[in-house]
């Protein structure tokens, strides 16, 4: 299965609702894990609205090491239904600033335990800090998304956080998810000024987004909008990009 980690250099819009975006677009079932660092809880917020985890996610797998289990048994256990969403879980982040640091040493297993799925995985690991992103999620990712706005701010701050993870991650996994191209740089500019490749972007909708950011009732106009389509675009364009990878390198689906 694969691992899709999604990351921002530190001033981009909404990495947690696009990895919440493509795990629900996602053509084949799929999980969501909150990895980000400087933790929001924003999808039991918003989307979840205001749902109580009751001791699952991050918080579970760091209380099964502790107590020397193995954390491919307790990841089920600690996984939460997304709502009108069939084959689709959510694992809950850290619950306060200083379990990012407790659970440095959990990562490695916690990774063979993700890589063990049955279904893709969708990691947002938020904001990459001055330390980067965990050697061992940049390991086992099989792609990793720095997403990023189209405007004049949003890439001077890639441009300066971006070589640190171009020397951390192996490049044929690295690209940019533009949010809300021509704002005012095209994609094609965006592609010759940085040399990566480019994932297919998702539309520029802060009212549309909020449907999953904060819960806001859909409508029918989010479900024939264009920002539903470009997301769906985006998970079905990265899908199939994964697939044919490990068609070329014989790694069996």
């Amino acid at each position: 299965m694969s691992t899709i980690v999604l990351t921002s250099a530190g001033h981009a819009p909404g990495v947690t609702t696009t990895a919440l975006g493509l795990t629900l677009a996602w053509p084949k079932p799929a999980i969501l894990v909150d990895a980000d660092p400087h933790p929001s809880q924003s999808v039991l917020a918003g989307y979840l609205q205001g749902a109580d985890p009751y001791g699952r996610g991050l918080w579970a797998m760091l209380a099964a090491h502790r107590e020397r289990r193995p954390l491919y048994a307790a990841l089920e256990a600690a996984l939460l239904e997304l709502p009108d969403a069939p084959e689709r879980r959510f694992l809950p982040g850290f619950a306060n600033p200083g379990m990012a640091e407790l659970f440095a040493p959990v990562w490695p297993e916690f990774m063979t335990a993700i890589k063990g799925c049955a279904s893709d995985v969708v990691v947002d690991a938020g904001r990459v800090s001055g330390r980067g992103l965990p050697p061992a999620l940049l390991e086992a990712a099989d792609a990793i998304l720095v997403v990023t706005g189209s405007s004049l701010v949003d890439l001077v701050t890639l441009r300066i956080h971006l070589p640190g993870l171009i020397d951390a991650a192996p490049s044929q996994r690295l690209s940019l998810l533009v949010i809300g191209p021509g704002r005012p740089y095209t994609e094609g500019e965006i592609a010759r000024q940085f040399e990566i490749p480019i994932e297919e972007p998702i539309a520029w909708a802060p009212r549309d987004a909020r449907i999953w950011s904060h819960g806001d009732p859909a409508n029918r106009r989010f479900r024939a909008g264009g920002y539903l389509r470009s997301i769906r675009k985006s998970a079905a364009s990265l899908m199939a990009r994964l697939e044919q990878r490990r068609v070329e390198i014989g790694v069996p689906r």
